[in-house]
């Protein structure tokens, strides 16, 4: 009888903690595509246009550097999220360099995002498809929340280029609390409920593009 119910509890937790684990490495897979092939491609397009002249992306080349624990999560378990902002240095950064250094970031991740899409239609390998797929998803998501003016998405870069120098410095001294903030609203449950609707309707374009249907 103990043997049974050890089986059984064994049966449980194993049905339990295996989706969650391969969840979670389709997850950081899928988040790896759509954070540092981001900054690779936003820096490609800024030495073509010349951008990169004033613009420095320091460690573009280490891919670890882009991930945020906690924005890794909330992709991984609400579908939406955000990367580390990218090391720029302030004080010598053009404000017109930095507008379009931050939209060529948004650019990017539409681009990965119709990229990923065409890969998850012609997919022939299950794994593949789900990788692909969820990587397109949540490149448009992305996109979409990197206009926000908060830290450390790519909006709050794009409004500085507006404002006087001094609010570099602000910027640089309360970067760090526009990620606490977000974390707050992610533990308060009030972003994954501001959040679900627009989930739906990026699921359903993702589908649109992938399939073909709404």
């Amino acid at each position: 009888m103990n043997c049974e119910i050890e089986n059984l509890g064994g049966r449980i937790l194993e049905a339990l903690v295996v989706p969650i684990l391969i969840n979670l490495i389709y997850g950081f897979v899928s988040y790896m595509l759509i954070s540092w092939p981001r900054e690779l491609l936003r820096n490609m397009i800024s030495r073509i246009t010349g951008i990169s002249k004033s613009i420095k992306n320091v460690r573009l080349l280490d891919p670890i550097r882009y991930i945020d624990p906690i924005g890794l999560l909330a992709f991984t378990f609400f579908d939406f999220g955000w990367t580390r902002s990218p090391l720029i240095d302030y004080t010598k950064a053009k404000k017109k360099d930095l507008f379009f250094f931050s939209l060529f970031g948004i650019v990017s991740s539409f681009g990965l995002f119709f990229a990923y899409g065409m890969l998850a239609r012609y997919a022939n390998n299950a794994i593949l498809f789900k990788l692909f797929y969820t990587s397109a998803k949540w490149s448009l998501t992305y996109a979409f929340i990197s206009i926000l003016p908060i830290p450390p998405l790519d909006g709050i870069r794009m409004l500085l280029a507006f404002l006087p120098s001094k609010y570099y410095e602000w910027y640089l001294k309360y970067n760090f609390y526009g990620v606490l903030f977000m974390i707050g609203l992610l533990v308060l449950w009030i972003l994954p409920m501001i959040m679900h609707p627009f989930v739906i309707f990026i699921t359903n374009v993702t589908n649109f593009i992938i399939f073909g249907n709404w």
